[in-house]
């Protein structure tokens, strides 16, 4: 076994390993770390989040263990703890991956800077290039109802994105861009139902995946959901 809790056992495992590792897709190594460990450690953690990623959503919460998990690693089960306390837990780290990969986050943070953004992050929602988060959402409000953990992971999140969102649309009513007359708290709530609805394009409307009309739709919709002026 090698350092992080990487399997060695000969080339032929090692080209294995590296296959494995290709199909999780390219994972992005750090900045230069204190020290070659540290190093190290991020980019088994980035390898298990992509790996996770891809199988979580191909074989759902149940199906995917953390066995087959840190097979497609290239690491033991034991060194995925290392990293995530739980499946539960691995799963969230995932999701916000994928959110923060979408380019109204590409500047870090946790969510859209301004209320006004929202209706673009909703259109961003209907591309092809959103697939893998749509699945994984509904992956993780179906876990929910199997796993305690997930629930309260899950109600927790959605509390401080609601109220997250709600605080961006109160600010941005008294700075006169949205309707006053709207609840802010209501206009969050409605908005995370209406994303709740997109991730479920794939099953209820495949044929408005990309779809260039569908996106101008939903956006105009959700910025009079929002109360734009």
């Amino acid at each position: 076994m090698g350092r992080d809790g990487a399997i060695s056992r000969g080339p032929e495992a090692d080209t294995r390993r590296r296959r494995r590792r290709r199909a999780c897709g390219r994972v992005e190594r750090p900045k230069r770390a204190a020290g070659a460990r540290a190093n190290a450690s991020q980019l088994t953690r980035e390898r298990i989040l992509a790996c996770a990623g891809r199988l979580l959503a191909e074989q759902g919460f149940e199906r995917a263990s953390l066995r087959m998990i840190a097979k497609a690693s290239g690491i033991t089960a034991g060194a995925v703890y290392k990293h995530f306390e739980s499946k539960a837990d691995l799963l969230f780290e995932v999701v916000k991956r994928a959110v923060r990969a979408i380019p109204l986050f590409a500047q870090g943070g946790d969510g859209p800077a301004d209320a006004t953004a929202l209706p673009h992050l909703a259109a961003a929602y209907t591309g092809p290039d959103l697939k893998m988060l749509r699945q994984l959402s509904i992956e993780v409000h179906l876990a929910s109802t199997i796993d305690g953990k997930v629930n309260r992971l899950l109600l927790r999140s959605d509390e401080l994105a609601i109220r997250r969102i709600g605080e961006l649309v109160a600010r941005a009513q008294r700075a006169g861009r949205l309707d006053p007359r709207l609840r802010p708290d209501f206009v969050a709530r409605a908005f995370s139902v209406f994303i709740m609805g997109l991730t479920h394009m794939e099953t209820l409307l495949p044929r408005q995946v990309g779809d260039p009309a569908w996106r101008e739709f939903v956006r105009d919709r959700v910025a009079r959901l929002i109360g734009e002026l």
